[in-house]
């Protein structure tokens, strides 16, 4: 992913945030000039590895399943808010582009096959989204009969990452008259997508003084 210097992710925990938050990412695996793509939600371990481990798993009759093995590297694409931007929202001249959050991790894959490790992922892997609904089902709930009956469907990895790249694009080359007016021009949209994306510029800590103003815009 290029990234020009605007927008580049000042640090990991400012990927790991974004990663965090936004957990169905696009994995990708490449074997002898095929690449395949599935759509999972990730778990990721910031302590495990160098960089942090993510763990995920796909269903075993997805024709990637058959690219997971020991020491493949995998990529995987994280997408945060993202939203059209008009130039009709500027003060300066300018031409509409879009203002999007992402972030792309290459890593080493792991199969995982323990049995006690797989039940751990997919206990966290549901606990982690049910923290967000007010806990109302944890994978306890369900039969082991059953759950032992499903694990033979899906296979699980890790991916130790080895390289994470970061792009924030929040119109950090504009000037922050041109970008107030973006937060309020996605916020008058009062789509899900453009006023998370407003969100992200409001709460964006911005490199100089006078860029502050925007950051009034959150408490509006």
């Amino acid at each position: 992913m290029y990234v020009n210097q605007h927008f580049a992710a000042r640090d990991l925990d400012e990927c790991n945030r974004v990663i965090e938050q936004n957990p169905l990412a696009t994995l990708v695996m490449n074997d002898d000039g095929v690449s395949r793509a599935a759509h999972v939600p990730f778990v990721l371990h910031r302590q495990e590895g160098e960089k942090g481990t993510l763990w995920a798993h796909v269903a075993t009759r997805d024709p990637i399943a058959r690219q997971i093995r020991d020491g493949a590297e995998a990529f995987v694409i994280f997408t945060g808010p993202r939203a059209y931007i008009s130039p009709g929202w500027y003060e300066n001249p300018g031409l509409p582009t879009w203002n999007f959050v992402s972030v792309h991790v290459r890593g080493v894959v792991k199969f995982v096959s323990d049995r006690a490790k797989i039940l751990e992922h997919l206990a966290e892997l549901a606990n982690e989204h049910e923290a967000r609904i007010g806990h109302q089902w944890s994978l306890s709930k369900a039969s082991g009969a059953y759950v032992d009956s499903l694990l033979p469907h899906i296979r699980p990895l890790s991916v130790e990452i080895r390289e994470i790249t970061g792009k924030f694009r929040l119109s950090q080359n504009r000037s922050a008259g041109d970008r107030e007016g973006v937060v309020r021009g996605l916020r008058a949209l009062d789509f899900p997508e453009s006023t998370a994306l407003a969100a992200a510029m409001a709460g964006y800590e911005y490199s100089h003084s006078e860029l502050r103003p925007l950051l009034d815009l959150s408490q509006k």
